[in-house]
């Protein structure tokens, strides 16, 4: 009994005597066995959050090699859409210059001259048709300085340093200058182009003419399926996109067919005429007739 401690529980049922160190030895025991059993089963569980990291991370490379094959075949799309676009226009600047030759042999040969608007009586153009005119057909400055960095035509790209058609102009400013619309119409188009172009605002005009501002900033103030005035502010310029400064893009359209629009920036009521001769895509006299008939139709 040296050394030993002895409890003695008395009930009445009679006594019982426990030794202290068995006691201990067995709380020890339990101890022992708890802990062997943590350490098993955090063994067990690390090995088990080490598997599934490693799935995870077999996943993640999986899926990073998805996104990067995606992100190539999309590379690859965009510069055939590119490629297909400036052929497009390459093929629509070729059919230009070919039209302005044979024009320009109809004319040595006395086959075309003003024939095209013999058929309208300038002088007795009322001013209702010539205002309507102005405002369903694109002209005037999309912006009160005109400054013009790049001209309509074949040029050297910029960024890409390759030779393409520019089928618009590019027209430069510095600070916060706002977009004039040039025409009346309907937003077709507003908000961030992917090919290039950054925030863009495509208006459809009347009789097939379509007008295109591009690298605007972005607080456009127009929305898609809006009407326009002429005059009235669509966004500002700005410098999103491709782009190596802050500068407006402008184009017009007739019948998906990019015209010069110098042609249509210096149109006015004074020099009214004068665009039926430079640009001999849009078949005037037609144009003037539909905008007559529509003025006899408007109620008086």
């Amino acid at each position: 009994m040296k050394n030993k401690y002895i409890i003695t529980v008395t009930t009445v049922d009679g006594s019982k005597h426990y030794s202290v160190h068995k006691i201990i030895k067995k709380i020890l025991i339990f101890l022992f066995l708890f802990i062997v059993s943590v350490l098993v089963f955090g063994f067990l569980y690390i090995k088990y959050l080490q598997k599934e990291v490693k799935q995870i991370s077999i996943q993640k490379t999986i899926l990073n090699q998805k996104v990067m094959m995606l992100n190539q075949k999309l590379t690859k799309l965009n510069s055939q859409i590119e490629l297909a676009q400036n052929e497009l226009l390459n093929k629509e600047a070729k059919l230009n210059k070919l039209s302005e030759k044979i024009d320009e042999l109809e004319t040595k040969m006395g086959l075309k001259g003003d024939v095209f608007i013999s058929n309208i009586d300038i002088k007795n153009l009322s001013k209702d048709t010539i205002n309507a005119l102005l405002a369903s057909v694109p002209n005037g400055k999309p912006v009160k300085r005109l400054l013009i960095s790049s001209k309509f035509g074949w040029r050297i790209h910029p960024i890409l340093k390759k030779r393409e058609f520019h089928p618009g102009i590019d027209i430069k400013g510095r600070g916060t200058i706002p977009i004039y619309a040039t025409a009346n119409g309907i937003v077709v188009g507003a908000g961030l182009n992917p090919y290039g172009y950054g925030y863009v605002v495509k208006m459809v005009n009347a009789f097939g003419f379509v007008t295109f501002y591009a690298h605007l900033r972005k607080n456009i103030k127009v929305k898609k399926g809006q009407f326009v005035k002429k005059g009235q502010i669509v966004g500002y310029m700005g410098n999103s996109g491709l782009s190596t400064g802050q500068h407006l893009h402008y184009e017009i359209r007739y019948n998906n067919k990019p015209l010069n629009p110098i042609y249509f920036i210096n149109w006015n009521a004074q020099n009214l005429f004068k665009i039926f001769k430079k640009e001999r895509n849009v078949p005037w006299e037609s144009l003037i007739k539909a905008i007559q008939a529509l003025m006899q139709k408007k109620p008086q």
